[in-house]
Order: structure tokens, then C-alpha cells, then sequence
């Protein structure tokens, strides 16, 4: 009875490592959206791009340290579950968050959004960087 438990516990170990690799390789593919995005002048899908890659790249660590995933785009309720492991800049997720509503719902602000070119570099380094954080702290 022991080794069916210690076998079930291994599956999910196995299947927990490759869902952290699904997610911070999407992460990766988001990151990549947002630079292209930025190259192609089309800084509000820049800023929705660089948004999905925080935030894949947090739930990727979110399940690497045990615990399933919230089903929530805010980046300071993800960040707050990983906060003893990685630090971030806490104002810019703040920033960051609405940015998935934004570039995808015009109605949230009454109109069409615009982001600034700066705004949008802004968010490209931010995301950059927290890649190559979580990247590490996951041993990518």
C-alpha cells in the first residue's frame, strides 16, 4: 500500500515539474509576443503581452512552490504567494495589472486604450527582468 502512494505521489511530482515548464515556457513565447509587439509599434499589445508573461512566469513559480495557481490576473495576489522567494518591484506589478484589462476591453476606460511608447518600454524591461528572475529561481 506504501509504494501505490509513494508512486501517485511521484506522478504528481513529475506532472507538477512539467506544468511549471509549460508555464514559464509560455511565459518565455509571452515575452517574446510583447517584443515583437514594441518592434511593431503596437505598444498597447505590448503592454497586454508583457502583463501575460509576469504573470505566466509567477504561476510557473506559484506551482513550483507547491501550491496551485489562483485563477486571477492581478499580479500583486500572485507576487504575494512568491513574495519569500523572489523580490519584485511591487509598484510596477501594480502598474502592470491592469494592462490585461485594458488592451483587451475598451469599455473598462471608456474608449479606445493608448499606451505610450516609454510606458511600454517601461513594462518590456520590467518583464524582461522578472523572467530572468523567476527563470533563475526555478534553476532555467
Amino acid at each position: 500500500m506504501n509504494v501505490a502512494i509513494r508512486s501517485v505521489y511521484a506522478a504528481d511530482v513529475i506532472f507538477m515539474r512539467e506544468e511549471v515548464s509549460w508555464w514559464y515556457e509560455t511565459a518565455q513565447k509571452n515575452l517574446k509576443r510583447a517584443e515583437r509587439a514594441f518592434s511593431a509599434e503596437d505598444y498597447e499589445a505590448c503592454a497586454f503581452w508583457c502583463h501575460q508573461a509576469v504573470e505566466f512566469a509567477l504561476k510557473a513559480l506559484v506551482i513550483r512552490l507547491g501550491h496551485l495557481p489562483p485563477k486571477t490576473h492581478n499580479l500583486r495576489r500572485l507576487y504575494e504567494i512568491v513574495r519569500g522567494t523572489i523580490i519584485l518591484d511591487e509598484q510596477l506589478l501594480s502598474e502592470l495589472t491592469p494592462y490585461y484589462s485594458v488592451s483587451r476591453y475598451p469599455d473598462i476606460f471608456m474608449g479606445i486604450p493608448s499606451v505610450h511608447k516609454n510606458t511600454a518600454k517601461r513594462f518590456l524591461d520590467f518583464a524582461r527582468n522578472v523572467i530572468s528572475i523567476i527563470g533563475d529561481a526555478l534553476g532555467c
